[in-house]
């Protein structure tokens, strides 16, 4: 049982992608737990979330950040545009995708003495906070979360946080059986090998490699599954692209391997889906920083597209290499349940609570 009755749950992000999908599916367990949930979130992303929404209320508002606004317009901004929704609520979940994502939100729930539980999904390690974002958070009375420790760390790097002040809340899965392959449903050919690469078509998640890997990993098939500022050149490159895949385990089931080129990531939720699924990993070292072991459950890969069909022909090929390591990935996935992450996230909510309270 939980204590809270009715959570703001804030998503400050221009679209949905892994850290809105996260934070809406922990929306969703404490909806089943009884809580009351409104999900306040730009237009495109509440019509981008759809059924992952199910069980919450939710509402539109302007909360993205202009990031060519001056930070004290943008704050402001994003405060007033949250304001509206505070009444009625016990509590704050707050969705970071980007560290200084939501400071305008944090500022004006710490104002008004909310408990509040930001979790911070993707942390770089190059990232500065200005003096003026620093100060900022120095006076927030807000919780604070990370998807992963090594996220958790660099958080409190960023914002001169003390050790160990930053909780870490790894992503989870909800118990499901393992999907069967089907590549008809996605309208792709049998008996050709196929590489699948799933998240937002940009620089990030290595999107950009897509024409070359294609040619490079012939006779096989590349596939991307999801939305992006690259899909247009994508598609006139003769890329092929799936848009936004509502089944993702169902099209990594039916892959040879799963490809992540990322520069940067959190916790990414597209791993455990492939693990659980049983399709082999084929992963930047920087994708996998929240694995323990990564060398032991995915082939690490460079930013480059040669190497990484190389790497996909050599995990065809070493039949018994790729079978151990799906087997050891496939131990790390279940051991993050969604269960787990659903109540760790409620207690530190109501820890906020308690200490709000006292």
């Amino acid at each position: 049982m939980i204590a809270l009755r009715r959570l703001l749950v804030v998503v400050p992000s221009p679209g949905f992608g892994g850290a809105e999908a996260q934070t809406l599916q922990v929306a969703r367990g404490l909806a089943r737990m009884g809580v009351e949930v409104l999900v306040v979130a730009e237009p495109a992303t509440l019509a981008a979330a759809g059924a992952a929404l199910a069980g919450c209320a939710s509402r539109p508002a302007a909360l993205h950040m202009d990031p060519d606004a001056p930070l004290a317009v943008a704050l402001a901004r994003q405060g007033e545009a949250l304001r509206p929704f505070l009444r009625g609520a016990e509590a704050a979940l707050v969705c970071c995708p980007l560290p200084n994502a939501a400071l305008g939100a944090l500022r004006v729930l710490s104002e008004v003495r909310m408990p509040t539980l930001a979790v911070a999904h993707l942390v770089r390690v190059d990232w500065n906070s200005t003096p003026a974002e620093a100060a900022l958070v120095a006076g927030l009375r807000v919780g604070w979360a990370a998807v992963s420790a090594p996220a958790a760390r660099r958080l409190e790097a960023l914002f001169d946080l003390s050790h160990g002040q930053v909780a870490v809340v790894p992503n989870g899965l909800p118990p499901a059986s393992s999907p069967a392959a089907d590549r008809a449903r996605f309208n792709l050919p049998e008996g050709v090998p196929l590489l699948v690469q799933v998240g937002r078509l940009d620089d990030r998640k290595g999107a950009h490699l897509a024409p070359a890997l294609s040619w490079a990993v012939a006779p096989g098939l590349l596939v991307l599954a999801g939305e992006g500022p690259f899909a247009p050149a994508l598609a006139a490159a003769g890329v092929r692209l799936l848009g936004q895949v509502a089944d993702v385990p169902a099209l990594l089931a039916s892959a040879d391997a799963l490809v992540l080129p990322s520069r940067h990531e959190g916790a990414p939720l597209v791993l455990l889906e492939a693990a659980r699924a049983g399709c082999p990993i084929l992963a930047t070292r920087a994708a996998l920083e929240a694995w323990p072991a990564p060398e032991a459950v995915a082939r690490i890969i460079p930013r480059e597209a040669d190497a990484i069909a190389a790497a996909f022909r050599a995990l065809l090929a070493d039949r018994a290499g790729t079978i151990a390591r799906v087997a050891a990935a496939r131990a790390v996935a279940e051991a993050c349940d969604e269960a787990g992450m659903i109540t760790l996230t409620a207690r530190l909510i109501e820890a906020e609570a308690a200490r709000c309270a006292a």
